[in-house]
């Protein structure tokens, strides 16, 4: 009989100790795992739906309409191929799903699709319909416009909505759904402001903005206009509701208490100022000042409380009818009046949609707070807003709400578990330890939730939000939010000041906290920016973490670690030029960004100090010694590199000669060849802001235009020009020998609308 080796098959299977045995036994045991976790799964479809929205998004180019249906095509061939198979369904269904989520990603680009400014339009007429306008916390005005007409621009060229910020009395004598003119100065939506950075042109296509700019004159009523869109006409009723309401609480509440007060009830939060803001973001507390979920589960709460303790006192609704069913319906009522009332701002819309589907779970006799609810949510979140993946109140929220999701089951699995061994009175002193713990450990759970997307979007972590949460958010859930209900049912009375006054208690207190907590020592860190890959590992891990329930759900804990792992490794780039060419940053001997003297303040500068983890202000970074400056422009080195900063053409041919980098914020003429990279006006508006990483002799660059590809929301690039070289070590050239005056001239930013 022959000898049967370790890699030999014995009866139709593997041999336990080859390579290909371990491998069929790993993937055997994986099977059983998924099939013991068979109630879970329905959890995981809005994670592989938004991993469909991903890989929509991270394709460098814009993918053929025929792709999204070949990939749902696909996935329902594989569904008949393998559904003999074990999990074979369940594979089928997470490929539907992901394709899914990329089709519809593709489906709402294509919505979305609207006119893009191609280029400055200098005071220019604007006629449109006033959609929005509401202050801001540096004393200026934003309003939104429902495009007519922009000077000369065919139809077909026309944005269908602009954004433009004015003085502090634009618009006074204007109300939402108004007809208005004005002059103006119109851009294209800002670029990022170095490779990889928020995208907000990204943003304004999905929300069809299609310019951004300042006001040069008054805002003026058109008499001769019809009257406006149905959709806007009836959100102008609503929104006109809004500035009674706005007086009457600040008539009651005068000063930043009143401004307050008035950003809870009706979403107004210009009135703000600058400094409460600060406070309240370095203690942890900002985001009670912005209405999202915590506000729309106080209100409808409160609502649900009022109505059934009401509805109680009389025994005979209580005993032959299902008051608690009434209770969630009033509640979703006046959850929905809050949310209109709010101004139905995007994340308001999301708190709105997931607090509805609680209250239509009551009503059905269904568990509220459940794992399946939050999952339902998210689905239909991402169905209507598929770009919400990116923003940082949804991933927050949700992230919060699943974390807290998660330690409700288990501390109610525990409890189950418990239960029958334990005796009545250590279950009575074991429910009391956990209701007066149940405070910080939520807070806990939250905070650490929502931490690595506040470290990625914003590069900030606050050290002590646990303890001012702690303190606060029983005065916002017992006080605050309470009165802001009650003010509102009492003002059709006239009887709301009372209920005002103790809301304006309230908020005293909380910022009162807030300033407090924000003078200790060390209460906020800036971080450098994390990667995506790390964010990713650390979300997948949570996310794995929360939604098993078996002891397979501790690999999430493997997984998250990974990515905290890759959190710190990358190198920030070397040099950094902005999208304009006016200012760069180099990195000096104590591998910090140095800034050329007398630098001025704006978004570009403030967020590349940022992302490197940088606590300094502009004016600090821009005090070093790493430059030598005169009215012509800069000199720096770094690495052994010399750049130079071209602000005057006077100096055009002498730092030719002696740097290795070139930025000029005009057109460079081709004489300028000893330079090895010359990055001039022109190179800057067919590829971005640049990032160079100097290693030894080389010098790579990264350009915005790569990194955003080429998608519907990205300029497209003049057809005439080539491709950006960007292999190590090549020097790439510039301009075409024009000379243009007309680029040095000073222009107000839309960094603001960034």
């Amino acid at each position: 009989m022959p000898r049967r080796g370790k890699h030999a098959w014995q009866d139709g299977e593997l041999h336990a100790s080859s390579p290909q045995g371990w491998f069929v036994r790993l993937i055997a045991a994986l099977a059983r795992a998924l099939t013991a976790e068979s109630d879970r799964w329905f959890l995981w479809l809005p994670v592989l739906f938004a991993g469909g929205i991903l890989i929509y998004f991270a394709l460098p180019s814009e993918p053929d309409p025929t792709l999204p249906i070949a990939f749902i095509l696909g996935a329902i061939g594989f569904a008949f191929a393998l559904k003999e198979a074990p999990l074979g369904l369940a594979v089928a269904g997470a490929l539907l799903t992901l394709a899914s989520g990329f089709a519809t990603a593709k489906l709402h680009t294509e919505l979305a699709r609207a006119p893009v400014l191609a280029r400055e339009l200098r005071y220019v007429e604007v006629k449109a319909w006033l959609e929005a306008i509401d202050g801001q916390e540096n004393g200026r005005t934003r309003a939104t416009l429902r495009v007519i007409s922009v000077g000369r621009l065919s139809p077909e060229d026309t944005p269908y909505r602009v954004r433009v910020t004015g003085g502090a009395d634009m618009g006074h004598n204007v109300k939402t759904g108004d007809a208005v003119s004005l002059k103006a100065v119109l851009m294209p939506p800002p670029e990022p402001v170095e490779p990889g950075a928020f995208d907000f042109g990204r943003t304004a296509w999905f929300s069809r903005l299609g310019a951004v700019g300042y006001a040069t004159s008054d805002v003026e009523r058109l008499q001769d206009q019809s009257s406006p869109p149905l959709g806007l006409a009836l959100w102008a009723e609503i929104d006109r509701m809004r500035d009674p309401i706005n007086a009457r609480v600040r008539a009651a509440l005068p000063g930043q208490t009143g401004d307050i007060a008035a950003a809870l009830i009706t979403g107004a939060r210009g009135g703000i100022s600058k400094d409460v803001n600060e406070a309240m973001r370095d203690s942890g507390l900002f985001h009670i000042l912005s209405i999202s979920g915590l506000h729309m589960v106080i209100m409808a709460g409160t609502m649900f409380w009022l109505v059934r303790a009401l509805l109680a006192l009389f025994p005979y609704l209580a005993l032959s009818f299902p008051i608690r069913k009434w209770a969630a319906a009033a509640a979703l009522v006046s959850a929905t009046f809050y949310l209109l009332l709010s101004g139905a701002a995007v994340p308001t819309v999301r708190s709105w949609i997931m607090m509805s589907i609680v209250l239509i779970a009551v009503m059905l006799d269904r568990p509220a707070l459940t794992m399946r609810n939050v999952a339902i949510a998210a689905l239909i979140v991402l169905s209507i807003m598929p770009q919400s993946v990116f923003d940082p109140s949804f991933e927050m929220s949700f992230a919060a709400v699943l974390g807290l999701v998660a330690l409700f089951e288990h501390l109610s699995q525990r409890e189950r578990d418990e239960q029958a061994d334990v005796s009545p009175v250590w279950r009575g002193l074991r429910r009391i330890a956990i209701i007066s713990s149940s405070a910080a450990l939520t807070t806990l759970v939250a905070s650490l939730a929502i931490a690595p997307f506040a470290i990625y979007h914003f590069h900030r972590m606050t050290h002590f939000g646990l303890a001012a949460n702690l303190i606060v958010t029983p005065i916002v859930s017992l006080l605050i939010m309470p009165m802001a209900l009650l003010a509102l049912l009492a003002m059709p009375l006239g009887l709301e000041y009372w209920p005002l006054q103790a809301m304006g208690y309230g908020i005293d207190l909380m910022v009162a906290t807030g300033q407090w907590v924000a003078s200790w020592p060390g209460a906020v860190s800036v971080l450098p920016s994390i990667s995506g890959a790390a964010l990713l590992l650390m979300v997948l891990g949570g996310l794995w973490f929360c939604l098993w329930q078996t002891r397979m759900r501790t690999f999430g804990l493997v997984i998250a670690a990974c990515g905290l792992a890759l959190a710190p490794v990358g190198t920030r780039p070397d040099i950094l030029i902005d999208r304009e060419g006016r200012t760069v940053a180099l990195r000096d001997e104590g591998n910090s960004l140095a800034l050329p003297p007398a630098t001025r303040k704006d978004y570009s500068t403030e967020n590349w100090l940022l992302a490197d983890g940088d606590d300094r202000d502009v004016a600090a970074a821009a005090s070093t010694n790493a430059f030598r400056c005169d009215h012509a422009g800069c000199i720096g080195k770094v690495k052994g590199k010399t750049i130079a900063l071209v602000r005057h053409p006077s100096a055009l041919e002498e730092d030719c000669r002696l740097a290795d980098i070139v930025v000029a914020s005009f057109t460079v003429s081709k004489a300028c060849r000893a330079a090895r990279i010359v990055v001039d006006r022109k190179m800057l508006k067919e590829h971005g802001a640049f990032a160079l990483y100097l290693d030894g002799l080389s010098i790579r660059a990264e350009t915005v235009a790569e990194a955003r590809g080429t998608r519907p929301w990205v300029p497209e690039r003049p057809p005439s020009t080539p491709a950006l070289d960007l292999s190590v070590g090549h020097a790439f050239a510039h301009g075409d020998g024009e000379q243009d005056d007309e680029s040095a001239k000073e222009r107000p930013s839309a960094d603001s609308d960034n």
